[in-house]
């Protein structure tokens, strides 16, 4: 058996699909990798996580592509998401504010997002999502505050009242209830939507995969 591709290879191939591609977030990726990348990245980076993070991007170019203030970006982990939808042409996002509550994540996002940490369009924070005041937030009240993972909040319905009235969401969540950290799945796209509550209901659609469903909503509060 051939042993694993050493991280000065992976590097290098990075580079050269930066190359052949002029994809930047590419090229960032490499930088990290060859800065020394933490062990989970492959899964922030895997195919489903990049489909529905596409999937998002997409949508929200459709429904919402000129959010009025920064977006905030709950339980970001290591902020490809935020480089996704700076690097997306369809969008016109002031700023993005990657939050996650692990302090291991900062670091990382604003490596992988160092062009957007260096022109003042991305900031990384440690915080834990459930003490957020979005009313006095930094900056200002978001354009857009997005939670993909709905799924780990112990009340869906008690966080979504806490937040600010007529503030845009863009919220996902999902149905794979056998993983032990998923604490408020659901079953069906409609039972999201009376989870969540909206006021108003911009968009609503499913993304099955092989395992389970993700579902997302965009509107407000």
């Amino acid at each position: 058996m051939s042993s694993a591709l050493p991280a000065d290879a992976l590097y290098d191939i990075l580079r050269g699909v930066a190359a052949l591609t002029g994809d930047a977030i590419v090229a960032d990726l490499a930088r990290l990798v060859g800065k020394g990348a933490p062990s989970d990245l492959s899964i922030a980076f895997n195919h489903k996580q990049i489909a529905s993070k596409r999937w998002l991007v997409d949508s929200l170019a459709e429904v919402l592509p000129k959010p009025d203030g920064p977006v905030w970006v709950l339980g970001a982990w290591h902020g490809v998401l935020g480089a996704m939808l700076l690097a997306d042409d369809r969008l016109t996002i002031p700023r993005v504010v990657s939050l996650d509550i692990d302090p291991d994540c900062a670091p990382i996002a604003e490596i992988l997002n160092h062009r957007h940490v260096a022109s003042g369009r991305f900031r990384a924070v440690t915080a834990d999502m459930m003490g957020l005041d979005f009313e006095r937030a930094e900056g200002g009240q978001p354009g857009l505050v997005i939670n993909t993972s709905c799924e780990h909040l112990d009340d869906v319905p008690g966080w979504i009242a806490g937040l600010p009235a007529g503030l845009p969401l863009l919220l996902q969540s999902n149905d794979y209830f056998r993983e032990p950290d998923h604490r408020s799945c659901v079953p069906a796209l409609d039972a999201f939507k009376e989870q969540v509550g909206l006021s108003e209901l911009w968009f609503s659609g499913a993304l099955p995969s092989k395992n389970y469903t993700r579902f997302m909503l965009i509107g407000r509060r």
